[in-house]
């Protein structure tokens, strides 16, 4: 029997479908479907002010593992709407935590995922920093920060440390706290995690860890935010030259056409065929927008916004984090880009209203 330590859990669990009636109301489009698998836009819900952007959130922290104390050890975030909703696992970037995507998280949330920002090891340097132009150092640090095995100089993440070991104690608590939620269907009676059911996302770090999961594991999809940061010219990660578990189709990813990271991004996205097959000549450039989604019946798998930001060094983190540009309802403006990618894979439909 695992361990299951945890510290105080610091708000009450908004899981439960009469709290959720405040969250979300009756929708006509609910029901209707586009293209490739996708569903119109569903409304946001605007946060009210003064309202706490994690208000919705259940925040709880994994005290130790099989008795080794984690570290870090940040609030990881949860929440679901439809009790069978696939998972979004969301991982932050390098340094960052879950509390730095709510806007992003929430809508997840309303377009019927379960939800789990998940903290993990992601400290020290970034991963392009650390691996350069290294091909296999990249496979080889995402793998120990995955599992737990293939400790080196560069990573020594142990197993109950490790994405995996987080996410068994993470669902086995929720599962704990919120027993008719349909929690535990994601990790099964001999512990193997249930991908098929779980779309990966992160930022930077996070995404391109996302992505390598997807590689070795066959996940429901994948979703890159400004990630992943995988190449140095003609130089990219090893297990990129490999088919993965999962197919380029049900992967997705995001940069912004000011990312000083831009160049190493979409090396990153021709090497895992997100533009095109490599090989075949059939590679193009990343499909472009300022903010707007794809017309229906376009499926564009690398896209470059064009997000204004203040300064351009924000714009790694302003496609996703929670200082992201607002509309003029206090809306993300990159809130239909979010709900086109969050719709390209199924989910229950789950009726929404605007406050």
């Amino acid at each position: 029997m695992r361990a299951h330590h945890r510290l105080v859990v610091v708000a009450v669990l908004v899981l439960v479908a009469i709290g959720l009636a405040s969250l979300v109301g009756a929708n006509v489009l609910g029901g209707q479907r586009v293209a490739e698998g996708g569903r119109p836009g569903q409304p946001h819900r605007t946060l009210q002010p003064g309202e706490a952007p994690h208000s919705q959130f259940h925040r709880f922290r994994l005290g130790a593992i099989d008795g080794e104390r984690l570290s870090p050890n940040r609030d990881d975030f949860a929440a679901r709407t439809s009790p069978d909703g696939p998972l979004l696992l969301f991982l932050p970037a390098t340094r960052s935590k879950p509390a730095d995507y709510q806007r992003f998280l929430t809508t997840a949330l309303g377009d019927g995922y379960h939800v789990l920002g998940l903290d993990y090891w992601n400290l020290g340097k970034t991963l392009s920093a650390t691996c350069e132009a290294d091909a296999r150092c990249y496979g080889q640090v995402q793998r120990n920060r995955f599992d737990g095995t293939r400790s080196s100089a560069y990573s020594s993440v142990s197993p109950a440390g490790s994405i995996v070991s987080r996410f068994r104690d993470a669902v086995a608590h929720l599962d704990e706290v919120d027993p008719a939620g349909g929690w535990g269907r994601f990790v099964q009676a001999d512990e193997d995690i249930l991908w098929s059911d779980i779309v990966v996302a992160g930022h930077s770090q996070g995404g391109g860890e996302a992505a390598y999961i997807a590689h070795i594991r066959p996940v429901l999809g994948a979703l890159m935010f400004s990630a992943p940061v995988e190449s140095v010219g003609p130089v990219h990660a090893a297990w990129m030259d490999h088919p993965g578990q999962t197919p380029a189709d049900r992967m997705y990813a995001i940069d912004d056409v000011r990312d000083h990271y831009r160049p190493r991004i979409t090396g990153s996205w021709t090497a895992l065929g997100l533009d095109g097959t490599p090989g075949d000549g059939s590679v193009t450039d990343p499909w472009r927008t300022d903010t707007a989604p794809p017309l229906p019946g376009a499926d564009p798998h690398a896209i470059l916004t064009d997000l204004p930001v203040d300064d351009p060094r924000h714009a790694h983190s302003r496609i996703i984090k929670d200082s992201t540009p607002l509309d003029v309802r206090g809306d993300p403006q990159m809130l239909p880009m979010w709900q086109w990618l969050l719709h390209r894979f199924p989910t229950p439909v789950v009726p929404s209203a605007r406050s």
